[in-house]
Protein backbone atom coordinates (compact mmCIF):
# COMPACT_ATOMS: atom_id res chain seq x y z
CA UNK A 1 0.00 0.00 0.00
CA UNK A 2 1.72 3.30 -0.81
CA UNK A 3 1.10 6.58 1.08
CA UNK A 4 0.88 8.74 -1.77
CA UNK A 5 4.15 10.49 -0.94
CA UNK A 6 6.78 10.31 -3.57
CA UNK A 7 10.11 9.52 -2.21
CA UNK A 8 13.53 11.73 -2.34
CA UNK A 9 16.03 10.05 -4.69
CA UNK A 10 19.21 11.48 -4.43
CA UNK A 11 20.58 12.87 -7.59
CA UNK A 12 24.41 12.24 -8.11
CA UNK A 13 25.92 15.66 -9.68
CA UNK A 14 27.33 14.30 -13.03
CA UNK A 15 29.63 17.80 -13.28
CA UNK A 16 33.45 16.84 -13.74
CA UNK A 17 34.62 18.32 -10.90
CA UNK A 18 38.42 19.81 -11.02
CA UNK A 19 40.72 18.32 -8.91
CA UNK A 20 44.10 20.41 -10.50
CA UNK A 21 44.72 18.30 -13.47
CA UNK A 22 46.35 20.16 -16.27
CA UNK A 23 44.52 21.00 -19.40
CA UNK A 24 46.35 18.61 -22.39
CA UNK A 25 47.00 21.92 -23.46
CA UNK A 26 49.22 23.34 -20.86
CA UNK A 27 51.11 20.06 -20.85
CA UNK A 28 52.26 20.23 -24.18
CA UNK A 29 53.13 24.12 -23.78
CA UNK A 30 55.02 23.24 -20.80
CA UNK A 31 56.90 20.85 -22.94
CA UNK A 32 57.35 23.31 -25.74
CA UNK A 33 58.54 26.09 -23.43
CA UNK A 34 61.60 23.83 -21.87
CA UNK A 35 62.44 22.90 -25.13
CA UNK A 36 62.33 26.86 -25.99
CA UNK A 37 64.40 27.42 -22.90
CA UNK A 38 66.89 24.79 -24.20
CA UNK A 39 67.00 25.75 -27.93
CA UNK A 40 67.08 29.83 -27.05
CA UNK A 41 68.97 29.75 -23.38
CA UNK A 42 70.67 26.95 -22.47
CA UNK A 43 74.37 26.08 -23.63
CA UNK A 44 75.71 22.68 -23.49
CA UNK A 45 78.60 22.31 -21.07
CA UNK A 46 77.23 24.68 -18.63
CA UNK A 47 73.38 24.28 -18.52
CA UNK A 48 73.48 20.63 -19.91
CA UNK A 49 75.70 18.51 -21.03
CA UNK A 50 76.03 15.07 -23.41
CA UNK A 51 77.85 12.11 -22.36
CA UNK A 52 79.00 10.05 -25.11
CA UNK A 53 76.72 6.88 -25.91
CA UNK A 54 73.88 8.26 -23.98
CA UNK A 55 70.44 8.77 -25.23
CA UNK A 56 69.50 12.24 -23.92
CA UNK A 57 71.70 15.12 -22.36
CA UNK A 58 72.18 15.34 -18.87
CA UNK A 59 70.47 18.59 -16.47
CA UNK A 60 73.05 20.53 -14.62
CA UNK A 61 72.69 23.16 -11.58
CA UNK A 62 72.71 26.15 -13.65
CA UNK A 63 70.25 24.60 -16.11
CA UNK A 64 67.69 23.34 -13.72
CA UNK A 65 68.00 26.89 -11.75
CA UNK A 66 66.96 28.70 -15.10
CA UNK A 67 64.24 26.31 -15.56
CA UNK A 68 63.03 27.07 -11.99
CA UNK A 69 63.04 30.26 -12.65
CA UNK A 70 61.27 30.28 -16.27
CA UNK A 71 58.58 28.72 -14.56
CA UNK A 72 58.71 31.05 -11.33
CA UNK A 73 59.07 27.75 -8.86
CA UNK A 74 61.30 28.90 -5.85
CA UNK A 75 63.50 25.73 -4.47
CA UNK A 76 65.03 25.17 -0.83
CA UNK A 77 66.40 22.42 1.53
CA UNK A 78 63.36 21.88 3.94
CA UNK A 79 65.40 19.23 5.71
CA UNK A 80 69.13 18.17 6.18
CA UNK A 81 70.36 14.78 7.34
CA UNK A 82 74.14 14.97 8.97
CA UNK A 83 74.31 11.02 8.33
CA UNK A 84 78.49 11.62 8.71
CA UNK A 85 80.38 8.92 10.89
CA UNK A 86 83.97 9.70 12.32
CA UNK A 87 85.66 8.23 8.83
CA UNK A 88 83.19 9.31 6.83
CA UNK A 89 80.83 13.31 6.25
CA UNK A 90 77.46 12.52 4.55
CA UNK A 91 74.65 14.77 4.20
CA UNK A 92 71.19 13.86 2.77
CA UNK A 93 69.02 16.91 1.41
CA UNK A 94 65.50 17.45 1.20
CA UNK A 95 64.63 20.16 -1.23
CA UNK A 96 61.47 21.73 -1.62
CA UNK A 97 59.77 23.37 -4.58
CA UNK A 98 56.66 26.35 -4.07
CA UNK A 99 55.26 28.32 -6.62
CA UNK A 100 56.65 31.95 -5.99
CA UNK A 101 53.23 33.57 -6.71
CA UNK A 102 51.15 31.36 -3.90
CA UNK A 103 53.27 29.64 -1.77
CA UNK A 104 52.06 25.87 -3.04
CA UNK A 105 54.44 22.84 -2.70
CA UNK A 106 54.68 21.71 -5.75
CA UNK A 107 57.37 18.84 -4.82
CA UNK A 108 60.06 17.69 -2.62
CA UNK A 109 63.05 15.48 -3.86
CA UNK A 110 65.78 13.99 -1.95
CA UNK A 111 69.29 14.19 -2.78
CA UNK A 112 72.35 12.48 -0.69
CA UNK A 113 76.30 13.11 -1.33
CA UNK A 114 78.90 10.99 0.70
CA UNK A 115 82.97 11.76 1.49
CA UNK A 116 83.00 7.83 0.27
CA UNK A 117 82.46 8.50 -3.30
CA UNK A 118 85.59 7.28 -4.91
CA UNK A 119 86.42 11.26 -6.04
CA UNK A 120 85.86 12.92 -2.96
CA UNK A 121 87.53 10.36 -1.07
CA UNK A 122 91.10 10.01 -2.92
CA UNK A 123 93.14 13.07 -4.16
CA UNK A 124 96.52 13.13 -6.08
CA UNK A 125 99.76 13.22 -3.51
CA UNK A 126 101.54 16.41 -3.49
CA UNK A 127 104.80 14.72 -4.48
CA UNK A 128 105.80 11.06 -4.03
CA UNK A 129 107.50 11.89 -0.23
CA UNK A 130 103.78 12.37 0.50
CA UNK A 131 103.11 9.16 -0.60
CA UNK A 132 106.08 7.50 1.04
CA UNK A 133 105.06 8.87 4.12
CA UNK A 134 101.17 8.18 4.08
CA UNK A 135 99.78 5.40 5.79
CA UNK A 136 99.70 2.38 3.29
CA UNK A 137 96.29 1.74 4.49
CA UNK A 138 95.78 5.47 3.59
CA UNK A 139 96.92 5.02 0.42
CA UNK A 140 96.52 3.11 -3.09
CA UNK A 141 97.40 3.00 -6.68
CA UNK A 142 94.44 2.90 -9.45
CA UNK A 143 94.31 2.56 -13.27
CA UNK A 144 93.49 4.60 -15.08
CA UNK A 145 92.69 5.26 -19.13
CA UNK A 146 94.78 7.89 -20.75
CA UNK A 147 94.65 8.50 -24.45
CA UNK A 148 94.25 4.75 -24.98
CA UNK A 149 97.00 3.31 -22.94
CA UNK A 150 96.13 2.68 -19.23
CA UNK A 151 98.41 4.19 -16.39
CA UNK A 152 98.87 3.46 -13.35
CA UNK A 153 98.78 6.68 -10.93
CA UNK A 154 99.29 7.27 -7.07
CA UNK A 155 96.63 8.32 -4.81
CA UNK A 156 96.10 9.44 -0.81
CA UNK A 157 93.09 9.56 1.18
CA UNK A 158 91.37 13.01 1.45
CA UNK A 159 90.74 14.05 4.35
CA UNK A 160 86.85 14.32 5.25
CA UNK A 161 86.64 17.30 6.92
CA UNK A 162 88.07 19.01 4.11
CA UNK A 163 85.63 18.61 2.06
CA UNK A 164 82.64 18.61 4.11
CA UNK A 165 81.04 22.08 2.47
CA UNK A 166 81.56 20.39 -1.06
CA UNK A 167 79.78 17.38 0.34
CA UNK A 168 76.79 19.32 1.45
CA UNK A 169 76.30 22.04 -1.50
CA UNK A 170 76.37 18.29 -3.95
CA UNK A 171 73.71 16.93 -1.24
CA UNK A 172 71.77 20.47 -2.44
CA UNK A 173 72.04 19.89 -6.08
CA UNK A 174 70.83 16.86 -6.58
CA UNK A 175 68.15 17.36 -4.69
CA UNK A 176 67.44 20.55 -7.17
CA UNK A 177 68.13 18.93 -9.64
CA UNK A 178 65.88 16.06 -9.00
CA UNK A 179 63.12 18.19 -8.26
CA UNK A 180 63.54 20.18 -11.43
CA UNK A 181 63.16 17.29 -13.49
CA UNK A 182 60.13 15.84 -11.67
CA UNK A 183 57.93 19.01 -10.55
CA UNK A 184 58.09 20.28 -14.42
CA UNK A 185 57.92 17.04 -15.71
CA UNK A 186 61.26 17.18 -18.20
CA UNK A 187 62.83 13.14 -17.29
CA UNK A 188 62.10 12.13 -20.73
CA UNK A 189 64.39 15.50 -22.08
CA UNK A 190 67.10 15.57 -19.42
CA UNK A 191 69.02 12.69 -17.43
CA UNK A 192 70.52 12.98 -14.12
CA UNK A 193 73.53 12.69 -12.33
CA UNK A 194 75.45 10.64 -14.93
CA UNK A 195 77.97 13.97 -14.80
CA UNK A 196 78.69 12.83 -10.83
CA UNK A 197 79.77 9.22 -11.81
CA UNK A 198 82.96 7.46 -12.26
CA UNK A 199 84.13 7.63 -16.02
CA UNK A 200 83.95 3.81 -15.66
CA UNK A 201 80.45 3.87 -14.88
CA UNK A 202 79.32 6.34 -17.19
CA UNK A 203 80.94 4.07 -19.90
CA UNK A 204 78.84 1.55 -18.80
CA UNK A 205 75.94 3.16 -18.31
CA UNK A 206 76.72 4.48 -22.15
CA UNK A 207 76.98 0.97 -23.34
CA UNK A 208 73.95 -0.04 -21.79
CA UNK A 209 72.01 2.47 -23.41
CA UNK A 210 73.39 2.62 -26.68
CA UNK A 211 71.15 1.38 -29.60
CA UNK A 212 70.91 -2.33 -30.00
CA UNK A 213 71.49 -3.16 -33.65
CA UNK A 214 68.50 -5.20 -35.33
CA UNK A 215 68.66 -8.88 -35.78
CA UNK A 216 69.33 -9.85 -39.14
CA UNK A 217 66.72 -12.32 -40.54
CA UNK A 218 68.02 -15.55 -42.12
CA UNK A 219 67.70 -15.17 -45.75
CA UNK A 220 66.03 -18.15 -48.17
CA UNK A 221 67.71 -20.79 -49.88
CA UNK A 222 66.05 -18.24 -53.22
CA UNK A 223 67.51 -15.37 -51.93
CA UNK A 224 71.12 -16.46 -50.91
CA UNK A 225 72.05 -18.12 -53.91
CA UNK A 226 73.37 -15.79 -56.83
CA UNK A 227 70.05 -15.43 -58.70
CA UNK A 228 69.66 -19.48 -59.63
CA UNK A 229 66.88 -21.76 -58.49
Amino acid sequence: MTTGALEHVPQHNTAIVDRGVLQTTEVIARVVRIQEIMKALMREGTHFGTIPGTPKPTLYKPGAELLLMTFRIAASPSNIEDLSTPDEVRYRVTVRGTKQATGDVVGEMVGECSSSETKYRWVKPVCDQEWEETDPSMRREKWFKGGGTPYKAKQIRSSPADVANTILKMAVKRGLIALTLVSLGASDIFAQDLEDLTEELRESIATEDAPKEPAKQPQRRSQAGNGGT
